[in-house]
């Protein structure tokens, strides 16, 4: 069973690594340039190039969003074990 998961997690890895080359691909074709205004400046930058700084921008939130998910289930799964630690102690007292 748990080399059926690693399997699956290799597959998944795989997968996303290939979409990650064949978009590499695609994006180093389009040489379009666009004028990218910031708050406090602008710059131009190839349409590929701004692709690839939103993408990495939304797997950092992405990867901050689950982490703070994790965590907040993991303090929850702390909190339920002292509370069963609790009971059984007055339980068996």
């Amino acid at each position: 069973r748990q080399i059926s998961m690693k399997l699956k997690g290799l597959l998944s890895l795989i997968a996303v690594l290939a979409l990650l080359i064949v978009g590499g691909f695609i994006g180093s074709q389009n040489t379009h340039s666009v004028m990218v205004n910031y708050l406090i400046a602008q710059s131009e930058l190839r349409v590929s190039l701004l692709m690839l700084i939103v993408f990495l921008c939304g797997v950092f939130v992405s990867i901050i969003m689950f982490s703070l998910y994790v965590l907040r289930l993991k303090w929850r799964v702390v909190s339920l074990e002292r509370q069963l630690k609790k009971s059984n102690r007055v339980e068996s007292a």
